[in-house]
């Protein structure tokens, strides 16, 4: 399925996102998706039916240790969110009115 990157789908990403983006940074992303998804169009172009499926993409299966770290406070956690309230982020309604 090809998709079609144009104003709209930028509109509706910032929408989704909920941030605002200047007219120079909409052309910039656009561009850069536009970019990501013709390399995915390249790849589906490769016959993959000889190769094994890996069980994880990282071939030695290093990643970091996992370490008990401090948490962030609440005010460090909403400092930079745009729409809050009573501690909670306030997201994009997802049904009905």
């Amino acid at each position: 399925m090809k998709i079609e990157v144009n104003d709209q789908l930028i509109s509706k990403l910032q929408n989704l996102a909920l941030i605002e983006l200047s007219p120079n940074e909409k052309e910039r992303i656009k561009k850069d998706i536009k970019k990501i998804l013709d390399f995915f169009d390249k790849l589906n172009e490769l016959d993959l039916s000889n190769v094994e499926p890996l069980f994880h993409p990282i071939s030695s299966g290093k990643l970091r240790k996992d370490e008990i770290q401090q948490p962030l406070s609440l005010d460090d956690a909403l400092k930079n969110v745009k729409r809050k309230q009573d501690g909670y982020i306030i997201g994009p309604a997802t049904y009905g009115e």
